[in-house]
């Protein structure tokens, strides 16, 4: 389920600069050096995603389920290839005693897009998990994708009063543990747009 390389157009990528290693922004507990971002304000989703851009990612609004889903995938020669998406409910809202259960069904639902069937979904027990903003839950299980065995992680959260968010990555089986800092970097900037 690699995705075709088409550029999306419709939207204008704002490119976040590059920090050296050694400016005062990039010191501190981590002193890890900042990376040159796509920054993505798509008002469909009413989120604001950041994507790599070293080497830049190639990013679609996609409409294919009938619900507008961004995708972002690595390039050509980028090891291990990667496909993350983002998805949202700008109307909805679920309340924080519910978020546990919706997004433990939303997870193993997504899973059987991966070829497992129903006895394995529920063999998927989520966890807590959050990125920046959003609190939530996540599973990761192994799946297909056109035959190919992937890694799969499926996220489901949203922030104090905002509505859901549905994020996933799946590359190829054994190489997800490679994606620990894209993951940080993209998830994790994550923001909600001003309503």
């Amino acid at each position: 389920m690699m995705l075709s390389r088409m550029r999306w157009c419709a939207l204008t990528t704002a490119l976040a600069l590059s920090m050296v290693a050694g400016s005062p922004l990039a010191e501190g507990a981590n002193s890890r050096a900042l990376r040159e971002m796509q920054i993505h304000k798509i008002s469909e989703l009413g989120l604001e995603i950041w994507v790599e851009n070293q080497p830049a990612w190639e990013t679609e609004l996609s409409n294919k389920t009938g619900h507008p889903t961004f995708v972002a995938q690595s390039p050509d020669f980028y090891h291990p290839p990667v496909v993350m998406t983002y998805a949202s409910w700008p109307k909805e809202k679920v309340q924080p005693e519910f978020m546990r259960d919706m997004a433990i069904t939303a997870i193993r639902r997504a899973s059987e897009n991966f070829g497992l069937n129903a006895a394995q979904a529920r063999g998927i027990q989520p966890y807590e998990a959050s990125y920046g903003e959003l609190r939530g839950y996540e599973g990761t299980f192994e799946g297909l994708s056109d035959g190919t065995p992937m890694d799969v992680r499926v996220f489901v959260g949203q922030a104090p009063g905002k509505f859901p968010v549905a994020l996933s990555v799946y590359t190829l089986r054994g190489k997800l543990g490679h994606l620990k800092e894209p993951l940080r970097r993209g998830w994790g900037g994550i923001k909600y747009l001003p309503r």
